[in-house]
């Protein structure tokens, strides 16, 4: 099965090591997110993650875009959203460069991380505006999906995939017709896999966002054990949330493999998931991608690394066990 990450990594950032790096720090050019950046990058390879991401490292992910976004002072809406540059490309390109100078990496990819327009709206700030009436503003939403469309065609060519985030939507806070829209503006014109990530308990939801312009959804399941039952009968290929990012103490490795085994007994029931031709092992190769419930920004380094250490040991075991 393929290993991957939802976004954010702990940021640690760097400091100048040469003369080249202290005159540029003098001249406000040095910047200390490349380290962020490189950190992110070996610590996902070392652990064995197949698609990875930057580390989401300049910001929480509504701070990362609404800082670059036209329209914004701080996170308080004073105009028209637009998207006027690429927000997150450099960083995939200067990941890509760091992945392709490490040995063994040929198979291994840099995903992209876009957090969606519903999320993004709950974050921020509307007052006196003459744009947008309050935060779940039709237009709001609309002008917000326009954005996040430009960054994924300015970076859909350095990417495996794309990634969207919105937490929100488990909730109930926004509308799941005005989201599906919005969505689907995003990626009706992308030529590459999307995914989209829910946070939270998605039982009333999840079959709604089967509706979703978006080739996976993403779930948390070792925080959320109640969202195993959606396993039974989704229709799109699954993102397995299988370590908990909200809890500082690392799962072992044959805990993380027996939830595995618990979602696995759960989709041998899925039609979608016996319709695929081969054996078990193919069957999950082309139905689940194994990931972290959730972003790791928060957790201590050394926790985060040794958790994706053991979910990565915990998949390729199980999947070495299906097969004998």
């Amino acid at each position: 099965m393929i290993k991957t990450v939802v976004g954010s990594y702990p940021v640690v950032k760097g400091a100048p090591q040469n003369i080249m790096d202290k005159i540029k720090d003098k001249l406000g050019m040095f910047d200390e997110f490349k380290y962020a950046i490189e950190q992110s990058i070996y610590g996902q390879v070392e652990a064995g993650i197949d698609i990875l991401s930057d580390g989401q490292t300049r910001g929480d992910m509504v701070e990362i875009f609404v800082s670059n976004l036209y329209g914004f002072e701080g996170k308080r809406v004073v105009g028209k959203i637009e998207h006027t540059k690429p927000i997150t490309l450099n960083d995939i390109k200067y990941s890509n460069k760091i992945l392709k100078s490490l040995p063994n990496t040929q198979n291994k990819s840099i995903k992209g991380l876009l957090t969606g327009p519903c999320t993004i709206a709950s974050s921020i700030r509307i007052e006196n505006n003459n744009h947008y009436s309050d935060n779940k503003d039709e237009n709001l939403i609309y002008d917000l999906a326009v954005a996040l469309k430009k960054e994924a065609l300015a970076i859909q060519n350095s990417v495996s995939t794309i990634q969207i985030d919105e937490p929100i939507l488990s909730t109930g806070m926004y509308d799941l017709d005005m989201a599906k829209k919005a969505i689907n503006l995003i990626t009706e014109d992308l030529n590459i896999p999307i995914s989209m990530h829910v946070c939270g308990d998605v039982l009333k939801v999840y079959s709604e966002l089967h509706n979703f312009n978006v080739d996976m959804l993403d779930f948390e399941f070792a925080s959320n054990k109640k969202n195993l039952e959606v396993l039974e009968d989704i229709n799109k290929k699954i993102g397995f949330g299988c370590i908990n990012t909200k809890l500082k103490t690392v799962e072992s490795v044959d805990d993380i493999k027996s939830l595995i085994g618990e979602g696995v007994e759960i989709l041998k029931n899925n039609p979608k998931f016996n319709g695929i031709n081969g054996n078990m092992v193919d069957k999950l190769n082309n139905f689940v991608v194994i990931d972290p419930d959730c972003g790791m920004r928060l957790l201590p380094l050394g926790v985060a690394q040794q958790k994706l250490k053991n979910m990565c040991m915990a998949c390729d075991e199980f999947e070495n066990e299906i097969k004998e």
